[in-house]
């Protein structure tokens, strides 16, 4: 999450989370364009999923997509802002712990 959410990727746009970056353009595009996008977000919770203490059961499912909604989310308004302060306080995970804790996602998944 540390690394998601860093100051680096924040910045990086165009190497970036291409779900980050290009997530409100999807609706607009081609329906090959559309499927890709939705192989890749798939696989980015089937990814977070195998990482939680739930792994196979559909909870573990729901946390990961929950917990792939709040680090794009951040990472789109982190980006939007022209609050260097702001976007720095939203990086800094402060309101994500209890979600984390919630959701008994592992603690090295966080760090």
């Amino acid at each position: 999450m540390q690394a998601y959410l860093s100051s680096e990727h924040i910045s990086a746009i165009e190497t970036g989370c291409p779900v980050s970056a290009l997530g409100s353009e999807m609706p607009r595009q081609s329906p090959e364009v559309r499927r890709a996008a939705t192989i890749h977000i798939k696989e980015m919770i089937d990814l977070i999923a195998r990482q939680l203490p739930d792994w196979g059961q559909p909870q573990a499912h729901q946390q990961a997509m929950a917990l792939l909604c709040a680090l794009i989310g951040t990472t789109v308004i982190a980006r939007a802002v022209d609050d260097p302060a702001l976007s720095e306080a939203l990086r800094a995970q402060k309101f994500i712990p209890s979600v984390v804790v919630a959701m008994r996602v592992p603690a090295w998944l966080t760090s």
